[in-house]
């Protein structure tokens, strides 16, 4: 058993990485939270495919599931699921377990840190995005009009990184989800970058040293005012193509063509080495992880997405570039001139 700790101003979380792993949590509960119920959010597919597991652990629980997909993290669904809260009774002494993917720990963050002003907060993620990236931090986030335009920080008490759950990972989510490894390596971690490239990459160091990276840099940021902006490296043009695809695509898939993308302006601006952009697109392709817009999006189709990004400041977006593997630099550029960079 290893474990992490992230410390921030809205409160510290003990991120658990381990196996089998669920035991330990209801464990934790008891001694933390010894008289609160539990309710564990999850959407409709873990939700039958972990029926038995979850019900075996943590008896006599409540279980709420959401239908899976994107689509689910909207207004509506959060005021489904605070009104189910209220109606079985649950106060903010008690705890929510959000078990699932990024949309599931996305939501249900959010939903916690608004229900009563906020109520003790638990990820299980089940997906490599999630492990890596999504469940730590603490930014919880829904979708309207664009992607994650509310959300709030209400950072986990408790994050089980329990790479067991990967093994029912379909394929396509758990390439998806490596997009935000490589993203880490790519821009701040070039040994991370050389373990991805092995022949033989051993999983869990993968998600502990990527877990380390997004640690350190909520640590150095934790209200995303500053360097933090540079996690979004590949998600200006990520988020808007996720969207434009009506999330068709994953967001892993979106964010690899991104960083694509990313390259592709630094080159322009003479900011990165042509071998750079090589090793960053061979790092997705070995992966099996799409490098190209997809047909029928063009770059001028995500102008008015692109205008929503949350890293924009006035008439300028705060535009994460990899000047060399394990470097980022930030620059300040228009939507225009974005656009006019990629056409």
């Amino acid at each position: 058993m290893n474990k992490l700790i992230l410390n921030t101003p809205r409160g510290n979380s003990e991120i658990l990485v381990q196996e089998n792993g669920l035991s330990y949590v209801k464990e934790w509960i008891a001694e933390k939270h010894p008289n609160s119920r539990i309710v564990i959010i999850t959407d409709t597919n873990l939700g039958e495919l972990y029926k038995n597991e979850l019900a075996e652990v943590f008896t006599g629980t409540l279980t709420l599931s959401v239908p899976s997909g994107e689509d689910s993290k909207k207004l509506a669904t959060v005021k489904q699921l605070c009104n189910e809260l209220i109606n079985e009774g649950i106060t903010r002494s008690d705890v929510i377990i959000g078990f699932g993917g990024g949309m599931i720990t996305d939501l249900v963050g959010f939903v916690a840190s608004i229900y009563m002003r906020g109520i003790p907060f638990i990820a299980i993620p089940t997906s490599l995005l999630a492990m890596t990236d999504a469940a730590i931090g603490g930014k919880t986030g829904i979708n309207l009009e664009a992607k994650n335009i509310l959300g709030t920080f209400h950072p986990a008490e408790l994050i089980l990184l329990d790479v067991e759950f990967l093994n029912t990972l379909p394929d396509r989510e758990f390439k998806s989800g490596l997009a935000e490894t490589i993203k880490h390596a790519v821009i701040l971690d070039a040994s991370l970058a050389n373990d991805l490239m092995k022949a033989e990459a051993e999983l869990e160091n993968l998600v502990m040293k990527s877990a380390q990276v997004k640690i350190n840099v909520v640590e150095s940021d934790p209200m995303e005012s500053g360097l933090r902006k540079v996690l979004n490296f590949g998600h200006t043009f990520g988020h808007a193509i996720e969207q434009s695809s009506k999330f068709d695509l994953l967001h892993g898939e979106a964010i690899a063509i991104g960083m694509v993308i990313s390259n592709k302006v630094a080159q322009k601006l003479g900011k990165q080495s042509k071998e750079t952009g090589k090793k960053i697109k061979e790092m997705l392709e070995k992966w099996k992880l799409p490098s190209e817009m997809p047909e029928g999006i063009k770059p001028e189709d995500l102008l008015n997405l692109i205008k929503m990004d949350k890293k924009r400041s006035g008439d300028n977006i705060s535009f994460i570039i990899a000047p060399e593997m394990g470097k980022w630099e930030v620059v300040e550029l228009s939507a225009e001139e974005l656009i006019d960079l990629v056409k």
